[in-house]
């Protein structure tokens, strides 16, 4: 079991190793802070979810444990590569596990008999598609990992145009919504990359997030929040918009539990 104790010394080590990088620049000092805003907002977020979803306190404090580390490979990914692109850089997942292990980032807690849901939960948090193959436990808060980041990035949407770097680009004054993206909200599937060509595209990439959302107290932090109502609202007006808007709301409600 992760005790508090446990996990203010994780917390502690989290800050410690965000102290020692080596930011070359502005720039990447922006993007370093924004991913440990990030980090924090997502603990925030699973401990939400998993209270609302009835998760034992024992098993938020493992939750919480597994989104402190989530993203700690991204630091060095954009110190060295300047992007949070993976296709491009690197596994951000897997190299945060090689930082883990190299840092000695779990010394004095490896043989936790979740240790390994905390790795595996963190490899497979960036995958397309979560292999139902996981054990139980690790398929568990896998998903639950995937809809506190999601929600956060869904947030950050909400204030910043952040892609694979920060975004600094005027609005379109008009956008025409590209079908395959409609065909994607009407058969409920997550929007491809490829198809993703602007600013916008990308936003309607991320609110197609919603089919891969996986709990009932997600969607309930999503009514909520306003979310899909916050990031609508900074696209351009459309029948195409309007149409993918009321799928939206239709979908969230019905899931919401």
């Amino acid at each position: 079991m992760i005790s508090t104790e446990n996990y203010k010394v994780l917390l502690s080590r989290f800050k410690d190793y965000i102290t020692s990088l080596r930011v070359p620049d502005a720039f990447s000092r922006r993007h370093i802070d924004l991913k440990v805003e990030h980090t924090y907002h997502v603990i925030s977020n699973i401990q939400q979810i998993a209270r609302l979803t009835g998760f034992s306190e024992a098993d938020i404090r493992l939750a919480k444990t597994i989104a402190l580390v989530h993203d700690i490979g991204r630091f060095q990914q954009f110190i060295t590569y300047a992007t949070f692109d993976d296709a491009v850089s690197i596994n951000h997942a897997e190299l945060g596990i090689k930082i883990l292990h190299e840092s000695g980032f779990f010394d004095g807690m490896t043989g936790h008999a979740d240790y390994p849901v905390i790795i595996r939960s963190v490899l497979n948090h960036n995958v397309a598609v979560v292999n139902p193959a996981l054990d139980d436990r690790t398929f568990l808060f896998t998903r639950l990992l995937r809809d506190a980041d999601k929600l956060d990035i869904w947030e950050i949407l909400t204030i910043r145009n952040v892609v694979n770097r920060i975004l600094e680009e005027t609005e379109q004054d008009a956008y025409e919504v590209p079908d395959e993206i409609v065909t994607c909200f009407r058969n409920s599937l997550t929007v491809p990359p490829e198809l993703a060509q602007s600013m916008n595209d990308y936003r309607l990439l991320r609110l197609s997030w919603i089919y891969d959302m996986n709990f009932p107290a997600t969607f309930a932090l999503i009514i909520k929040r306003e979310y899909a109502a916050r990031i609508l609202a900074k696209i351009p007006p459309s029948g195409k918009k309007d149409t993918i808007a009321g799928i939206i709301r239709q979908y969230i409600v019905q899931h919401a539990g």
